[in-house]
């Protein structure tokens, strides 16, 4: 290890090491390491921030040319383009979706909505969230692979884990079969393509697609006419090629040609890829708009309410669900008049979960031991504690052992060959896992990962650095050594204390969700042992990827469900080690003792319940179907994460998790100051968690669940059309225009507008225009993408204002606050002021006339 460390502080500077350099690195880029950021795929504060108001659309920016009209054509331009270029094309190239093929359906995302609705996906259950995902895996799957980017179909499908090989290609087929059934083919470029032949151009087809060119023809074939398909003399698909448009596909094709860049014109809807990547190459590129921005957004908002209409049709079968409640005699009999928290969340609402799961379990144990397989049930400490108690007290006996192996060992103790580590890597989702948590799981100590770490930082690409630097082969070695040491010690671990044979079945019961230590002991164990590992959890994730030996009494897409794990677990420390003996190593309890007391009285109730719910279910003789149980039980636990009373919340306001991975281990579950203000900024139901929604309200909790559930396309602008007039004056002291802008509302009566920085100008707010009285929550700088590059509020000279904290005072009409640039360096892009603030009184309130 020591000739690691030496090796690699050889090849970096030391003058040049900024100890806080991977700190800046980490406030920069929150995403990589903040895990409980709630953005949708694609949706991150850049395009939030983007949308809440472009000024470049109504403010003036002279130091920023704009020449995108010389490069963007609509559809009644199409007809007359060869015109304007004349004789000077030579090669006519055409982008392929939404240029030439459009499809049926608003997004491309909604083709794997049509997807699952085809009988071969319902039959294998496969969901779009699967495919989605599944698409992800691949990606960064690949990229570990070969360094490439580029997949085809059937490299997605491959992580589709718990499908036969045959399953998995009858999927992709039927994948192509679904985009041949939905997309047509946008006749202005039918006809630019008949026109280009007769003018005897070259005519191609270059696009950015995991489906491969004879897949692609295909799709063409369906919808071309015959003429048109057979002038088409090439088509380029990235994935052919190993390289997308915009890095080096354009330079292959103009060496195909066999003419100057300047004779190829080439049209696309993507204006970084068809247009941007092309034009450096001295190809002459149009940008496509299909729409308006106003027929756009319109179009964006009607896809938004698509899915909704659902909630006024008759009942249908899919949505509409009988209400079932199995359990209200115990309720009755049990007579919980004022009854305390701990009974409310323990006795009425994790029992009934817990009695399904219960029944769950105990019928797949008896199921498999009917099939003549000797079967152990193991409880995985610290979260299935409680799950192991409730099925002692619903079968009342002892079944099966309370175990501590937990996902990090599992995970830690598998890494045997390059492969092993290129498949954790993988499957590592950079928005939740930070550099050090990849190395403490793949066990290298602490000073191998900071030498890693100041070299990555020196890349332009930190990420990619970082994981290739994991792979070089004496760290590999390291890895490999310090797995193997491990994986003797769970070993013997789990062949003295749990006592497994040849041939045993072993039932890993635990609350869910991943199932990564199922998918990992089974990669390790397996065949060594050889012994059948299962697991049987409360809930499970709706990934491809997921075990094909695991079920659960609850699948979703989302783990909303803390505060129930939290209160199944055992008051004792994480399994972190083991001795030579095999004996476990605990580490140090984090939590409180009151957070403890808390949890204790909640398993009370549980147990309370299931012993309550066996006496009366044997005294009147009814059995329920497990599919009502089930029912009941995913009710209980969506109605106490997503609606909880004001005992539950008051009960669970001081309660905290631990992650063993996070440097910053202990983390409230929801605080409802930091709520409030989060919401002034940026009132999306997606960043805020289950509690913190009810917290503000049903109506926020409700917009977060129907966003979530149909991956609505909307932003804050849409919430709600409440705005807050605002006059600005923008630019030199003798060159400046006044304009009227409107701040859009946040929430609480909070509104928020973006000003453009532009260095050596002046943005001069003329408050005392509308207002008497406001309050100033927040003043900050912010860049292109919508980071936050400082709080700038010490820097607003005020004419006119009396100010006392965030309270401003308007003196009169002519009252101005003026934003200095002095002091704040220049940029190459742009970069806003973001303000936050609430109107207390107006001045036409102060002065009706």
């Amino acid at each position: 290890m020591q000739h690691i460390l030496e090796r690699f502080f050889a090849g970096i500077p030391q003058a040049d090491i900024d100890p806080l350099l991977f700190d800046n690195f980490r406030r920069e880029h929150p995403s990589i390491h903040h895990h409980d950021a709630m953005f949708p795929p694609g949706r991150g504060l850049t395009e939030q921030t983007t949308r809440q108001q472009k000024p470049e659309d109504c403010l003036p920016w002279t130091d920023m040319p704009d020449t995108h009209h010389k490069m963007q054509i609509k559809a009644p331009d199409i007809p007359n383009i060869l015109g304007v270029f004349g004789d000077s094309v030579k090669v006519l190239s055409l982008d392929c979706f939404d240029t030439l093929l459009w499809r049926k359906t608003a997004t491309p995302e909604d083709v794997f909505a049509v997807l699952a609705d085809n009988p071969v996906a319902r039959s294998l259950g496969i969901t779009p969230h699967q495919r989605i995902s599944a698409a992800a895996r691949a990606y960064r799957a690949k990229r570990l692979e070969n360094g490439s980017c580029q997949i085809d179909i059937r490299d997605i499908y491959r992580f589709f884990t718990s499908l036969s090989g045959e399953e998995r290609e009858l999927l992709a087929e039927t994948e192509i079969q679904t985009e041949i059934d939905i997309c047509f083919a946008f006749s202005p470029y039918v006809d630019l393509i008949r026109q280009a032949h007769t003018h005897g151009l070259k005519i191609i087809i270059v696009s950015d697609t995991y489906l491969r060119e004879d897949e692609l023809r295909r799709l063409l074939a369906q919808h071309l006419p015959v003429d048109v398909l057979l002038a088409i003399s090439k088509v380029y698909c990235s994935v052919d090629y190993g390289t997308l448009k915009s890095d080096a596909l354009f330079e292959i094709v103009i060496n195909d040609c066999g003419v100057p860049a300047s004779q190829l014109l080439h049209i696309g809807d993507n204006e970084v890829s068809d247009v941007q990547a092309p034009r450096k190459l001295g190809v002459r590129a149009l940008h496509f708009l299909q729409f308006d921005r106003e027929v756009a957004d319109f179009l964006r908002l009607q896809h938004a309410a698509s899915p909704l209409i659902v909630l006024e049709q008759a009942a249908p079968e899919t949505v509409v669900m009988p209400c079932y409640s199995p359990f209200r005699p115990i309720f009755s009999v049990a007579n919980l008049q004022r009854c305390a928290p701990a009974t409310v969340i323990g006795y009425m609402s994790f029992g009934p979960v817990l009695y399904a799961y219960c029944r769950f379990l105990m019928d797949e144990v008896d199921t498999l031991q009917r099939q003549g397989k000797r079967v152990k049930v193991l409880f995985l400490l610290r979260d299935a504690y409680l799950l192991s108690a409730a099925c002692e007290a619903y079968a009342g006996k002892p079944v099966g052992k309370l175990v501590r192996i937990r996902g990090f060992i599992a995970i830690a103790a598998s890494f045997r060959t390059r492969a092993d580590v290129d498949y954790y890597i993988s499957g590592i989702n950079p928005e939740v896992h930070d550099f050090h948590c990849a190395a403490r799981q793949l066990l290298l100590p602490p000073e191998v990962t900071d030498s890693l770490l100041r070299i990555a930082l020196k890349s332009s690409d930190p990420q990619t650095a970082f994981y290739q630097l994991l792979r070089d082969h004496e760290v590999l070695d390291l890895i490999f050594k310090n797995s193997s040491a491990l994986r003797s010690r769970l070993r013997r671990y789990m062949s003295r204390q749990l006592e497994l044979e040849e041939g045993d079945t072993v039932i890993l019961a635990d609350t869910g969700y991943n199932g990564r230590t199922l998918e990992y002991l089974s990669r390790t164990f397996k065949e060594e042992l050889n012994i059948d590992l299962l697991g049987r959890y409360v809930i499970a994730s709706d990934e491809p990827y997921r075990s094909a030996d695991s079920k659960a009494l609850i699948t979703t897409p989302w783990w909303k469900y803390d505060l129930f794990e939290q209160c199944c677990t055992a008051k004792e420390g994480a399994a972190v080690d083991y001795d030579l003996d095999g004996e476990p190593i605990l580490e140090e309890i984090e939590l409180s003792e009151n957070q403890y007391k808390k949890v204790i009285d909640v398993q009370d109730e549980c147990v309370r319940f299931i012993n309550d719910a066996g006496v009366i279910f044997t005294k009147t003789g009814v059995t329920h179907e497990y599919s009502i149980l089930q029912r009941a039980a995913h009710a209980a636990l969506f109605r106490h994460a997503h609606m909880p009373i004001e005992a539950e919340l008051e009960y669970f306001e001081d309660f905290q998790h631990d992650n063993f991975m996070e440097l910053d281990r202990k983390k409230s579950f929801y605080n409802i100051e930091s709520v409030l203000k989060n919401v002034r900024r940026l009132p999306s139901p997606y960043r805020l968690g289950a509690y913190d929604t009810r917290g503000l309200g049903l109506d926020f909790t409700f917009s977060a669940l129907v966003q979530q559930r149909f991956q609505l396309d909307l932003c804050p602008e849409d919430m709600n059309v409440r705005f807050s007039p605002l006059k600005v004056s923008i630019g030199r002291t003798h060159d400046s225009e006044v304009l009227l802008l409107r701040a859009h509302h946040l929430h609480d009566g909070y509104f928020s507008i973006i000003l453009p920085y532009v260095s050596g100008t002046s943005a001069k707010m003329l408050l005392g225009e509308h207002y008497e009285w406001l309050q100033i929550e927040d003043l900050q700088l912010l860049n292109s993408a919508g980071s936050v590059c400082g709080n700038v509020s010490s820097s607003l000279d005020l004419e006119e204002i009396n100010r006392e904290g965030e309270i401003y005072r308007c003196l009169s009409q002519a009252s101005v606050a003026t934003i200095r640039s002095v002091g704040l360096q220049q940029f190459k892009t742009p970069h806003y002021y973001h303000m936050i603030f609430r109107p207390l009184v107006s001045r036409a309130a102060c002065n009706p006339s």
